[in-house]
């Protein structure tokens, strides 16, 4: 019997904070990629109002100069197959006919009269536990301790003591889509959910709502003393189309009783005891309500999670947060048999390089732009992303991309990426499946162009605003964590046409009749590796907390090593250590997150002051209080290794990129800067930084990589 299916799409989307009321639309183009008929690459985010079209760099702030929010933008599409347990392939391909779902759309037969929404927001990270160390405290049934032990009640994220004071849960949030309402997630709005039965919004008076206890505001409340109010907003489009607002980017501490503190120390990058920041993550459900009075709930979920800004949204990771999770989509869950079946990669496989290999290549072509790579390394990195199909000619990639499964296999030659690795790996690798893919491709078997199965509209989103976030690296990462590769954070059943398909968070059914106002109403969730449905929150409590402190941190740094190999702090080690080449003692400083956290960048203004030639590259985070030789070093000689040349490129106090996040540039092609009249035309593969908000330069001089830890610092060269 004949079955439409609906689904939200993306079934993850990413929301952003900003200091401004103001918003954009996240990208919904590929970072980097190039785009058919345009001289722009994908990743640019698009103005509100409208499909598609990008904004130019002018507006990335407010006309006050604050930074803007991004809103996650969702839609429904509907599906037509010829039965509800028909099975379900990836990608659907011609299967389906994905159509979009609008206010006024038919759906078997009906008029779609309105959408109902409805959104959960929390922030768990508080009472979550210790993180920075990947999967591996999970395992074996264990569990890593939690953040805040001993602050109250019983050391357990289910502890009711602990959930009504290190939870924000801001509950439930339903719109009517046609209103085209703002409804706000603070403690002034009251929570509301969809009805299941009429579609229509109920409101919850005696939902929990739990938020941090007030104070009084920092200097712009943004500072280490800033005032929680708010995890975001919903609103919607005239066609019917939910937006979710991220938050403002704030943090706050708070003392031994839980009441705010402007005096709240900030000791470690990932995990502050008694902090508090606005990021957030829940589920996204919706219903249609008919013309003729009935409704229908949709049954493919999503989620939305609410995370750092994007300072480059146009250079991608090379591991993308959508290369884990389809890799643990196609080894752990069936997603494609043709390429992963019974254990192991299929051998008679033929690649496509435009949507399997190229992006590993434009990626790394791009790191130039957010990183100081050597005049060498950028001549071979830009071989790589002009590189076409057959454009290989005996050139042997493959031995200078690192195995996964021997990530620290020693090498004479330098292997990419050159970036650091996940926790328990020194350098980053490729995920198993990119790495077959490339394989794949440096042994000619690649399908010819076009073959491909083209993902549909809604297909096409899930993958996008994935690849446009942070893989790799989960120490813990910037919107999502190691738990990506977790396959219990899905939904198992989902080959059947009407279990919402494939990549969805497993949420938990929650029933909010059954709040009352006297017990927090969420637990402590979703545990790694262990059975249990994920509730809001979920996600983004294994992230830094707060994750400021985390960002600006994550400029370059030693690879993680044992014990054993480690330099320390004196010179006779450092003597020893550079004495011997070879001797397994590292002092190679490299990048942590070089796409989504830019270290070093070339700006606009110094781009036009030189003539358009490419001048000497910037810190991207370079304001007062940056500069790493300033403060003399209080790190024992018996300890690791610490030297200002390990410190550049970030605040040393971490309160102060509290409160000078929003001031930091933004990269762009410099297709989406304005030339100002008279200026020269800069080429435009150029990605330059626009909109810092710092006056000068007071960090340190950029010099080009190779960079060890024992190399002097130098003051950076006047601005134009």
């Amino acid at each position: 019997m004949a079955y439409t299916a609906l689904r939200i799409h993306p079934a993850i989307g990413i929301a952003r904070v900003g200091n401004s009321e103001e918003y954009y639309l996240g990208p919904e183009s590929m970072a980097g990629m190039e785009l058919p008929g345009k001289t722009c690459t994908g990743g640019l985010p698009i103005r509100p109002g409208t499909e598609d079209t990008t904004i130019v760099s002018t507006e990335l702030r407010d006309a006050s100069g604050k930074l803007k929010r991004q809103a996650a933008r969702f839609r429904i599409f509907q599906y037509a197959f010829d039965e509800a347990a028909g099975l379900e392939t990836y990608p659907l391909g011609k299967r389906g006919t994905p159509v979009e779902v609008a206010i006024g759309s038919t759906v078997d037969g009906k008029l779609v009269k309105d959408i109902v929404w409805t959104v959960h927001l929390a922030n768990k990270k508080a009472n979550s536990w210790v993180g920075g160390d990947g999967v591996a405290p999970f395992e074996h049934g264990c569990a890593p301790l939690v953040r805040n032990r001993d602050f109250i009640g019983q050391n357990t994220p289910d502890d009711p003591q602990r959930l009504k004071l290190l939870v924000i849960d801001a509950g439930p949030r339903a719109v009517l889509a046609s209103r085209q309402a703002v409804v706000q997630f603070d403690a002034a709005t009251e929570p509301s959910c969809a009805d299941a039965d009429s579609g229509a919004v109920c409101a919850l008076p005696a939902y929990p709502v739990s938020f941090p206890r007030g104070g009084t505001p920092g200097a712009d409340g943004h500072g280490p003393g800033a005032i929680i109010a708010s995890l975001g907003a919903i609103t919607t489009e005239k066609n019917g189309r939910l937006l979710v607002l991220g938050g403002y980017g704030k943090a706050c501490g708070f003392d031994a009783q839980g009441n705010y503190s402007a005096s709240a120390a900030l000791g470690d990058n990932v995990n502050n005891d008694r902090w508090f920041d606005d990021v957030a993550d829940g589920p996204v459900t919706a219903s249609l309500v008919f013309a003729d009075g009935s409704s229908r709930t949709v049954e493919g979920s999503a989620w939305v999670i609410s995370s750092d800004p994007s300072y480059a949204p146009q250079t991608a990771s090379v591991v993308t947060l959508w290369d884990d999770l389809y890799c643990t989509w196609l080894e752990k869950m069936a997603l494609r048999p043709a390429i992963y079946a019974q254990g192991s990669y299929q051998a008679g496989y033929r690649c496509h390089f435009g949507s399997e290999v190229q992006p590993v290549l434009r990626a790394a072509s791009l790191q130039k732009w957010t990183t100081s790579l050597p005049p060498r390394a950028i001549k071979e990195h830009d071989r790589l992303g002009q590189m076409a199909v057959d454009g290989l000619r005996g050139y042997r990639i493959m031995n200078f991309i690192r195995d996964p499964d021997q990530p620290e296999l020693a090498t004479a030659i330098p292997q990419m990426p050159l970036s650091l690795g996940d926790a328990g790996s020194g350098l980053l690798s490729l995920t198993r499946a990119q790495y077959f893919f490339m394989k794949q491709w440096s042994q000619d078997r690649y399908a010819p162009a076009g073959s491909d199965v083209p993902l549909g509209a809604g297909e096409a989103l899930d993958r996008t605003v994935l690849f446009n976030c942070l893989g790799g690296r989960y120490s813990p990462g910037i919107e999502m964590g190691f738990i990506v590769r977790d396959p219990g954070l899905y939904q198992q059943a989902w080959q059947r046409h009407d279990s919402g398909g494939p990549f969805r968070i497993n949420r938990e059914r929650l029933d909010y009749r059954k709040a009352v106002k006297e017990r927090p109403f969420l637990t402590g969730g979703y545990t790694p590796l262990r059975a249990g449905a994920v509730q809001p929150g979920d996600l983004s409590k294994f992230m830094a907390l707060p994750w400021h402190t985390d960002y600006n941190s994550c400029a370059t740094h030693l690879p993680e090593t044992p014990p054993e190999r480690q330099l320390l702090n004196n010179q006779a080690a450092i003597d020893a250590a550079t004495a011997t080449p070879g001797n397994g003692i590292n002092t190679l400083l490299y990048s942590s997150w070089p796409a989504q956290r830019p270290v070093a960048v070339y700006t606009y203004d110094d781009v036009v002051a030189s003539g358009t030639a490419l001048p000497t590259p910037r810190f991207s985070v370079r304001g007062k209080g940056t500069r790493a030789d300033g403060l003399p070093s209080t790190t024992p000689p018996d300890a690791g290794i610490d030297r200002p040349a390990m410190q550049v490129g970030r605040y040393q106090d971490r309160a102060q990129f509290l409160l000078n996040w929003p001031r930091i540039g933004v990269v762009v092609q410099s297709t989406a800067i304005p030339q100002a009249q008279g200026n020269k035309n800069i080429c435009h593969d150029y990605y330059l930084e626009v909109e810092s908000l710092f006056d000068s330069d007071e960090s340190n001089l950029v010099e080009y990589w190779r960079n060890t830890a024992i190399d002097k610092v130098y003051r950076p060269k006047p601005k134009p």
